[in-house]
């Protein structure tokens, strides 16, 4: 007994076996920086923990590298990493500071979370990073230097939780920006014309007028140029708006036929009488040439609120951020079959059981997040808006601000009613127009700055984006762009190198750009984020369009010679073909109606789960899935110019006999994956985000836009039943 009591704490931990790998990279390491990029603190031999992979026959969790902070990013370099790099900015194991959400330190195996708020302790084991877009890191300093946690930690408190926003690296970032097409292409609705067409476009000019004020010398969140009643002289305007909040009051944003589609404010706290209310709807009818009452729909009784949005955000954050594969696991076995398996290891479990019991957990969890009920809700009153508009009837969206749910529904149901929003560059425009230029506080609700209210934040982006997805499944043939660009857009609200969704008003944006000199360049020029075969997978090979028998002609030898070289940015954003996308009028026979119940709602798995790679399905999914109907449509392009054309090239014969290869491997990999080479096509459900074969999916990505002969226009992809015309 006195032996027991007297039997000491084992408090040794031995390192013997971590030892740094003989290729770890030089300590005098010297990072390629960008302009205004400064490094603020290194630490060498740390450990990244990262999912099991095998290495020279061993199994293997963890990579040694230099961990680097600058003032842009966090980096890890190790010599074991991946060379291919998507984005030209950020490397595979990098993460702008704009897109840390959470940092948690571990001392003793204690975990404690890391805040402006809260001192660092000097003696940090592992650090844990989750990002905004659930991605995650842990960093252990075992065989760092003493104290270079804590020196870590505190250089992300500074850089990563700015305490205001000319802290941000756009503000740091002076390079040069030179417009390229693709941007150009985007109407960016500063311009009092961007404006005035749209409404021409929607013919509405009317009952409404382009209203023209500088609103940029104030602290107003209203951009220069907006619709407002034409019968309105400004000054009435002017009167009305005074007694709403953000002196929002009716703002027309879109229109079918004679209904409008009008986003207004509440009326200021101090105002309780609805007269001015009642006058002012009184105005929307008079724009309607049949004279019909509008209809109020008040959003804010409706729908969940920013706080609601945000605290189901952080749910379905925890949920998709776990601190380990083991820990996923268990998380979702209940008590029970925990201890079942403890009392009988040596026994056969049912593991369809134990399957089952852990996705009742799961769904149980999400359920209880209300994210996806939130997510029905917006499809559902968008849904209810757009019959209305249809119906011929004005639809006044109303919210406590004007800014933030309104530009969810509005932007959904353009969506579900006008076709021209579902290309690539006519949802651009949709985001310009709704969210960049009305003055979503894309600042406040990302949290950029840290000293923000708790309460301000919500990302209502990110729920519209998951709204936009879920119209994509249900629909996967009226969208020109794919869940890929989806995603890429999600996760490009935190590079602070691009404007577009680093502002809370246009205000902010002219301020800074006059104030400090920020140079602005828009997030829609692509090509200065990613390659080719990038964007080649931002386009849906589904997408029908009335021009798809048209595109089946082969061109003649005289125009083939004029084509473009570069076959992705020419075909799929180009200018021209997107003007005249967007300058047509609405067809009425293009109309969405989504199926809005809990039940058809589908969980984003690549968006929430692509960090998670114990998740991902090898060999398969619906990544697999697109990949080969983007070769099986191209295949079907190749077989029509054989029936056109007598002789093919050789050149056409080589690629052709690539792609049948390319099939043949997808086939085989897809009905026995064990049997797959590293010489063969691999990719993952999660594919371009995470690989289980990364050197394959680069192989991939090249072979698909080999050549021109490969076209990634939408104009070339067809539904089969073309081929029995």
């Amino acid at each position: 007994m006195s032996e027991g009591r007297n039997k000491t704490k084992q408090n040794f931990t031995s390192y013997v076996n971590q030892v740094p790998d003989e290729n770890f990279v030089n300590d005098d390491y010297k990072p390629k920086l960008l302009s205004g990029e400064l490094e603020a603190a290194r630490a060498n031999n740390v450990c990244m923990y990262i999912t099991s992979y095998l290495k020279d026959g061993k199994v293997c969790g963890e990579k040694m590298g230099i961990l680097l902070i600058t003032n842009f990013r966090l980096s890890f370099v190790s010599l074991d990493m991946d060379d291919d790099q998507s984005n030209r900015f950020l490397g595979s194991s990098d993460v702008s500071l704009s897109n840390i959400d959470r940092i948690y330190q571990y001392v003793d195996k204690k975990k404690r979370i890391i805040s402006p708020q809260v001192k660092n302790s000097s003696k940090i084991d592992k650090i844990r990073i989750v990002c905004k877009n659930f991605k995650t890191f842990t960093f252990g300093f075992q065989l760092s230097e003493i104290g270079k946690g804590k020196y870590i930690a505190d250089a992300l408190v500074k850089f990563a939780f700015p305490a205001r926003h000319n802290l941000l690296f756009l503000y740091r970032f002076k390079e040069k920006y030179y417009s390229s097409p693709m941007s150009e292409a985007v109407k960016m609705y500063n311009k009092k014309s961007d404006w005035f067409q749209e409404l021409e476009r929607c013919n509405a000019t009317g009952g409404w007028r382009v209203y023209s004020k500088d609103c940029r010398v104030s602290s107003s969140s209203l951009p220069m140029h907006f619709v407002v009643p034409k019968h309105l002289s400004d000054v009435d305007y002017d009167n009305i708006s005074k007694s709403f909040r953000n002196n929002r009051s009716a703002i027309w944003v879109w229109g079918l036929k004679d209904a409008s589609l009008v986003r207004l404010a509440e009326l200021n706290p101090d105002i309780t009488n609805t007269t001015v209310e009642n006058i002012l709807l009184e105005h929307v009818r008079r724009c309607d040439p049949q004279k019909r009452q509008p209809r109020l729909l008040e959003l804010y009784k409706i729908l969940p609120s920013i706080q609601d949005v945000n605290l189901s955000y952080m749910k379905l954050r925890d949920l998709c951020t776990p601190d380990n594969d083991q820990q996923f696991m268990l998380f979702f076995t209940d008590n029970t079959t925990c201890f079942e398996c403890t009392k009988r290891p040596h026994q056969c479990i049912n593991i369809n059981a134990l399957l089952q019991v852990q996705d009742g957990r799961f769904y149980s969890l999400l359920e209880k997040s209300y994210w996806l009920l939130y997510v029905s809700l917006c499809l559902k009153h968008s849904d209810i808006a757009a019959k209305l508009l249809r119906e011929g009837q004005t639809v006044v969206l109303q919210e406590i601000n004007g800014r933030d749910m309104s530009c969810v529904i509005s932007s959904l149901v353009q969506l579900l009613l006008d076709s021209s929003f579902r290309t690539m560059r006519g949802f651009q425009n949709l985001i310009q127009k709704e969210w960049i230029i009305l003055g979503h506080p894309f600042s406040d609700r990302l949290g950029h700055v840290s000293t923000v209210k708790s309460t301000e934040r919500s990302p209502l982006f990110l729920l519209f984006l998951d709204c936009t997805w879920q119209l994509l499944q249900q629909f996967p043939d009226a969208f020109e762009f794919s869940d890929v660009f989806l995603t890429t857009l999600w996760d490009s609200l935190f590079i602070p190198i691009f404007d577009t969704f680093q502002f809370n008003s246009e205000t902010e944006r002219y301020q800074a750009l006059h104030a400090e000199h920020v140079v602005l360049r828009p997030v829609w020029d692509w090509e200065k984020q990613f390659e080719s075969k990038d964007l080649a997978l931002f386009i849906n090979p589904l997408y029908q369009t009335k021009k798809a028998h048209a595109a089946l002609t082969v061109p003649s030898a005289s125009s083939s010679s004029s084509s473009p070289q570069n076959p992705i940015q020419n075909s799929l954003f180009n200018a021209r073909r997107a003007e005249d996308s967007n300058g047509q009028t609405i067809n009425n026979e293009q109309f969405l109606e989504p199926q809005c119940c809990l039940r058809d709602i589908e969980l984003w798995q690549q968006c929430y789960f692509r960090w998670m790679p114990h998740l991902e399905i090898k060999y398969g999914g619906m990544a697999q899935c697109d990949l080969f109907n983007r070769i099986l449509l191209n295949n079907i392009c190749k077989l029509r110019q054989n029936l056109d054309q007598a002789v093919l090239s050789e050149i056409a014969n080589d690629h052709m006999d690539v792609l049948e290869q390319i099939l043949s491997a997808m086939v085989i990999q897809t009905r026995d994956p064990d049997a797959a080479t590293d010489a063969s096509l691999a990719i993952s459900s999660f594919f371009p985000f995470s690989s289980i074969v990364p050197t394959a999916q680069a192989v991939c990505s090249d072979l698909l836009i080999a050549s021109n002969d490969i076209n990634f226009s939408h104009d070339s992809m067809y539904e089969t039943s073309s081929l029995n015309d």
